[in-house]
């Protein structure tokens, strides 16, 4: 494969481009009404959030106001307790293990209730029903913090269970409990910043695919793909040029997309941009690779069109774009994790909001790698048939 080559076909498709104002215009206006329309709204909720919980409590499990909220925790959907450890796992000191699991993403929270907990809330109540002034009963809740409609999910819910336990006999009076969560990741975010990411990785997927897909079936209708089969290029330096060309539109679009987010909605970005755009670039490579495998099948540009819902719209609904994986139902959610947009999505949501670098997402940046590879591999032996 010769480099020269590869520049060649990628400055052809960029010069195309660049002549066709219509499709610039798109490829500028498009990314930039999808920050600013969709940055307000959001709508979904949320299920099957793991979290672990710690409880200390001195108090016996039947008296104890500790287990009667965990029993309430367990009935509710939204959160799925994976694991409590009592007094008896003290030696592993539970707190910091269950902190670490939320620091590593391998939980959306952990609730802690301290071994005074229960004798604080009746202290509490006795002194509200006496009249006087009582600090109220406390626990710590460390949350993953990267997404606030589950952060609002996760206080809800605690609160409902709470309020519950406590309006019941033999309290019956308004908790006197403060619920304070401790945001491991995402102290201040906004919805907007939980959303930039993900529409970085789908702007980037629906331009570089489409573009790809109806670009070789236009460029084979009018022959210029068999002249260019006849010349000495090689099908991968072909499929190599397109794949460059499409990349740093895909590059284009997200920068667009980080100036309009931080300039209009003021997003923060935790981690290093370097490893933002290189997982976009990864990403609409594997894209443009998976138009070009799809186009090798279409006919007419007719035909073309029609796989663009078939991919768009299960990555669009089933990766996390718009609403966690946990509210996708349980039947479809297997899917979510065949569908490369999810690992993209993920990733740059752990660098830009988590601040992750190249140790936590190195799993992400091997799906992409592999995605590209693969697709790439693909289109090369779908020319080579063609030839």
């Amino acid at each position: 494969m010769k480099l020269g080559r590869v520049l060649a076909i990628a400055r052809k498709n960029l010069r195309a481009l660049r002549h066709d104002k219509r499709t610039v215009g798109f490829l500028v206006l498009m990314p930039l009404l999808m920050i600013t329309i969709f940055g307000y709204t959001f709508g979904g909720d949320v299920k099957d959030l793991k979290v672990y919980l710690v409880n200390l409590d001195a108090a016996p499990s039947n008296e104890s106001v500790s287990a009667a909220i965990i029993n309430d925790l367990r009935t509710r959907e939204t959160l799925d307790i994976r694991m409590v450890y009592g007094p008896e796992d003290i030696a592993i000191d539970p707190v910091s293990l269950v902190r670490q699991k939320v620091q590593d993403a391998e939980i959306w929270a952990a609730i802690v209730f301290g071994g005074t907990f229960t004798s604080d809330v009746e202290d509490a109540v006795a002194a509200i029903r006496g009249g006087s002034f009582s600090l109220p009963g406390t626990f710590a809740v460390y949350i993953d913090g990267t997404n606030p409609n589950i952060v609002a999910a996760i206080v809800n819910d605690l609160q409902k269970s709470v309020q519950k336990v406590l309006v019941s006999p033999p309290y019956g009076i308004v908790p006197p409990i403060a619920v304070t969560p401790d945001l491991v990741y995402g102290q201040g975010a906004r919805f907007i910043d939980f959303f930039a990411p993900g529409v970085m990785g789908l702007a980037a997927m629906m331009v570089t695919f489409m573009l790809s897909i109806i670009s070789f079936v236009h460029e084979r209708s009018g022959s210029t793909l068999d002249r260019l089969l006849s010349t000495p290029v090689t099908e991968g330096e072909i499929v190599a040029g397109y794949a460059l060309a499409f990349g740093l539109v895909a590059l284009i679009q997200s920068v667009v997309i980080l100036v309009t987010a931080v300039g209009l909605f003021q997003i923060t970005i935790q981690g290093n941009l370097l490893l933002v755009l290189l997982m976009i670039f990864l990403f609409g490579v594997g894209s443009q690779g998976l138009g070009f495998v799809l186009s090798s099948v279409a006919r007419t540009e007719f035909q073309a069109v029609q796989f663009m819902p078939i991919i768009l719209f299960p990555s669009i609904l089933l990766s996390g774009v718009f609403w966690p994986i946990e509210a996708v139902p349980m039947v479809l959610r297997p899917v979510s994790y065949f569908i490369p947009l999810t690992y993209a999505v993920e990733g740059l949501r752990s660098v830009m909001i988590r601040g992750w670098g190249l140790d936590g997402i190195w799993f992400q940046l091997l799906i992409l790698l592999a995605f590209a590879v693969v697709m790439l591999l693909l289109s090369t032996w779908a020319l080579k048939r063609r030839r």
